[in-house]
């Protein structure tokens, strides 16, 4: 049988607490490069400051080196926290990253889950929103005149918290009009935007989501490219059970550390559900955001959510919380082995 599903990486670039940072980096990369031998789609990295969930918190950096140190891949961020960032930077840095890498850049944006973050940068919390929303367009405008006028247009924008006047586009993206965009999070958001997303929960309750995205789709996809509809799990692979469940579980609770150390030194919480579920495994493994057990069990898993879910892709992340390098990469090799080559 011919699978259908189509996999991304996603590398959640915590800090393992054991291994010097110039190791893990280059563990990282490693790991990126046997993504992209292996055919997966894309290779996703977030973004987030202060905190050990992001051992790589300058974000173009770091898409900048996975573009070097691959080929076919698509690079992208999941998300850039766009109220962190002057407009026009951010517009130029991101055209640059898509030549680079020949237009194999997508670009995903939202506001960030994290409060305290957003504070210690000095971002009122009502205005992450408006914020995220004005810088999203001002980039979008920006790239869509210089792909429609050419090199050195003026460009003019005029909003609540940024501002242009006639500043010269000398750099324009290398996709026209713009890269591939991804708005995780909110799904009626991404959906009228018509852009990629990841949709959240058990695989039973993905089908519902993918109709209720379709029905708000608005047209074929921003930018030309058809939006596309990924999940996320959290996946550890090991030749027994138990040595993955045990992996799994000691991940889980360190990125629940990890995640949530802000949060609890300024009692400052998101509004939503902490993607940890504050370090209950046990939830973890019921909604299905982690998946562990041996190459069979999880290859078993992945042929009943093609035919179940209404997907046709999938994120994986194989390094989060302490999870070793030597740990990721035998996750993703066993994974390769009995799902991808399945």
């Amino acid at each position: 049988m011919t699978r259908r599903l189509r996999f991304g990486l996603f590398d959640q670039m915590e800090n393992d607490g054991d291994t010097p940072l110039a190791d893990q980096y280059s563990q990282h990369l490693q790991l990126a490069r046997a993504a992209d031998q292996a055919g997966f789609t894309h290779w996703f990295k977030s973004e987030h400051h202060h905190v050990p969930l992001d051992i790589a918190p300058s974000i173009n950096v770091l898409l900048s080196a996975v573009i070097r140190e691959t080929s076919t891949i698509r690079v992208s961020s999941l998300v850039h926290l766009l109220p962190f960032y002057d407009p026009m930077r951010l517009y130029e840095e991101l055209c640059m990253l898509d030549h680079l890498g020949h237009g194999r850049l997508d670009v995903g944006f939202g506001k960030g889950i994290s409060p305290p973050e957003q504070m210690l940068w000095g971002i009122p919390r009502d205005e992450a929103t408006e914020r995220t929303e004005e810088t999203l367009d001002y980039v979008l405008s920006a790239m869509n005149l210089v792909s429609k006028e050419g090199l050195g247009i003026l460009f003019n924008y005029e909003g609540q918290f940024s501002s242009a006047k006639e500043r010269p586009l000398e750099i324009a993206p290398y996709q026209n009009p713009h890269p591939p965009l991804w708005r995780p999070g909110t799904l009626s958001t991404a959906a009228k935007l018509g852009v990629s997303t990841i949709i959240p929960g058990p695989m039973k309750l993905i089908p519902e989501r993918v109709a209720a995205y379709r029905e708000e789709q608005n047209g074929d996809g921003a930018g030309g490219h058809p939006p596309i509809l990924s999940t996320l799990r959290r996946v550890v692979v090991a030749s027994t059970h138990r040595q993955a469940t045990e992996i799994a579980t000691r991940a889980w609770k360190h990125f629940d550390a990890n995640l949530t150390k802000l949060f609890r030194q300024y009692d400052m919480w998101p509004p939503t559900m902490v993607p940890s579920f504050l370090g209950d495994v046990d939830k973890a493994f019921e909604t299905e955001s982690l998946i562990a057990g041996t190459p069979t069990q999880v290859s078993e898993y992945f042929d009943q959510f093609e035919q179940e879910s209404g997907l046709e892709h999938v994120t994986i992340c194989p390094a989060f919380g302490n999870v070793s390098g030597a740990e990721a990469r035998a996750t993703l090799d066993l994974f390769c082995e009995a799902v991808l080559t399945s």
